[in-house]
């Protein structure tokens, strides 16, 4: 098997499917290379139809009696490979040769290579010695069994194989009840990863300690695995990408390490150009092999000192986003700033007092590529949820609480964004969340920093109100459940489970999925919807 398949074992559940843009760009969606035009989804209208989608006609059938032979009920078929290299008949900003003119003049790019033993040097506030010391508190005990890029391979057709349909789909030897159902034009589908959880290699090269990195750490985290191997993305991109585009998959997501671009994370500090050429000749695989490539900035691994509460976590965001765009932004047309930062809040270091810095951080990288870059690409921010229902749609405080979730989960960073409203009442009526309300001047500046609505809609829950009731909760921050102050369960009224099992919190209900999109399309009108990660491992 080849060294690629951790990557695929990550990457292929995360299967993405979007209705089509309003606005005319492209989304990406659900994998199936041979069959580019079939899917399980349909374009979202406006208004919802309230009858059924045709389904395929069934074939009249009379009984009788005969020999038996033994048939295949199914057929091989096989990925088809995109059309390479994917040439880009327009560029999305200016070349860095000019962009470069953009950047602070204080910038300095230099190179690091982490030498543990250094802890002592004093050559600087930025030198080797500081640089050592940043990763004093971080150890593992991984070993790679290799340090450098690997070169490509061919991918044998055995591994190009599509596994069977679903059982859920309808059964038949030539596959063609699939064709009945169609991508609409201009549909866009693929797969998705992140720096933290496929690269490895966390302190090669002059990378610099992210937050996640202590997972796995020694010795307090011992029994934790670590992420300096993961999937070795770092060293086997190059293989990752000819894998992805084998299979036919036009769209690859995948998220830029902060620390691997600015080292020590904070605004006017090196800029390590290492993280600079891995990334250049990364996104420069995927356009040789055919693929577009979808950049998120953050995803879930700011730098290890940098809490998302700091006041300088705007500009410090900025400054690095700053670094990346003038790059590559020449060559990359889908930009998503930060990943799921609406479920960031409620921990050490990101109280829920951290919202605003998120959404200037957001705003500040938006308003630069849009008014100073000139990027004519598309920007997004990534939203994490998993819709919650009224338990008792009949019963009031039910439909309160599955309201009040939703306001605590999309409604405090969606309104400004998308509405220019302030924060939702049950947000601001809760006591001591340490939020403040925004002011005018910043609701403006927010507002319409997105492009789309993209969000991670995994699976649904039900809500109903806790023991007490939400506003006795509300008023004390003692309660376990403030502040949401919302029970979830995944247990219909009746007893039973709203769906089987899949990964840990997640059940299957596609039940509810129409009804995620409508939430959205009718509570924050976006000009689209994006699906930017969907799907896992059942078990």
């Amino acid at each position: 098997m080849s060294p690629i398949s951790p990557l695929l074992t990550l990457l292929l559940p995360l299967v993405l499917a979007s209705p089509q843009w309003h606005h005319g760009a492209p989304s990406w969606g659900s994998w199936n290379s041979e069959h580019s035009s079939k899917s399980y989804c349909e374009p979202l209208p406006t208004t919802l139809p309230t009858t059924a989608p045709a389904t395929c006609s069934a074939t009249p059938t009379t009984t009788s009696y005969s020999s038996f032979v033994f048939t295949a009920a199914t057929t091989t078929r096989y990925a088809t490979a995109l059309p390479a290299p994917l040439t880009l008949t327009t560029t999305y900003a200016p070349a860095f040769s000019v962009a470069s003119s953009l950047l602070p003049s204080d910038v300095t790019t230099t190179s690091y290579s982490l030498d543990r033993s250094a802890t002592d040097l004093q050559d600087g506030a930025y030198g080797q010695g500081a640089f050592a010391r940043l990763w004093e508190s971080l150890t593992w005990n991984t070993t790679l069994p290799f340090t450098t890029t690997a070169t490509p391979t061919s991918v044998a057709s055995s591994e190009l194989v599509y596994p069977p349909a679903l059982y859920t789909a309808c059964p038949s030897s030539s596959d063609s009840c699939i064709d009945c159902y169609k991508l609409p034009a201009g549909f866009r589908w693929g797969v998705a990863g992140s720096a933290f959880q496929i690269e490895g290699g966390l302190d090669f090269d002059g990378r610099g300690p992210g937050q996640l990195d202590e997972i796995g750490s020694l010795p307090n985290e011992a029994g934790l695995a670590n992420a300096q191997a993961a999937d070795m993305n770092y060293f086997l991109y190059k293989q990752d990408i000819a894998r992805l585009a084998a299979m036919g998959l036009p769209y690859y997501s995948f998220s830029i390490s902060w620390t691997r671009i600015v080292p020590f994370g904070n605004e006017s500090t090196p800029v390590n150009q290492a993280g600079l050429d891995h990334y250049d000749d990364l996104i420069n695989t995927c356009l040789e092999y055919g693929i577009t490539p979808v950049v998120t900035l953050q995803h879930a691994d700011p730098p290890l000192h940098l809490v998302f509460d700091d006041p300088a976590y705007p500009d410090a965001f900025l400054y690095y986003a700053k670094q990346v765009m003038t790059h590559y932004s020449d060559r990359v047309q889908h930009w998503v700033t930060l990943n799921e930062p609406n479920i960031a809040f409620g921990r050490p270091g990101a109280t829920y007092g951290a919202v605003k810095q998120l959404l200037m951080g957001h705003a500040k990288v938006v308003h630069w590529y849009r008014e100073v870059l000139k990027g004519t690409g598309d920007i997004t921010i990534k939203f994490a949820n998993n819709l919650a229902l009224p338990l008792d749609s009949s019963n009031p405080d039910d439909v309160r609480a599955a309201s009040r979730y939703q306001d605590w989960i999309l409604g405090i960073m969606g309104n400004s964004i998308y509405l220019g409203e302030q924060y939702p009442d049950e947000i601001l009526g809760t006591t001591d969340t340490n939020i403040t309300a925004l002011t005018d001047e910043e609701l403006s500046y927010i507002n319409g920093t997105s492009d789309y609505w993209s969000f991670d809609p995994y699976t649904a829950q039900y809500a109903t109100s806790p023991p007490g009731g939400i506003d006795a909760c509300a008023a004390d921050p003692t309660n376990p459940l403030y502040p949401i102050c919302v029970v979830n369960t995944n247990v219909q009224q009746d007893g039973w489970l709203m769906g089987q099992a899949s990964y840990a919190y997640a059940y299957l209900a596609p039940q509810y999925v129409r009804q995620q999109f409508t939430y959205v399309w009718n509570t924050f009108r976006p000009s689209g919807i994006l699906v930017a990660e969907f799907g896992f491992n059942r078990r």
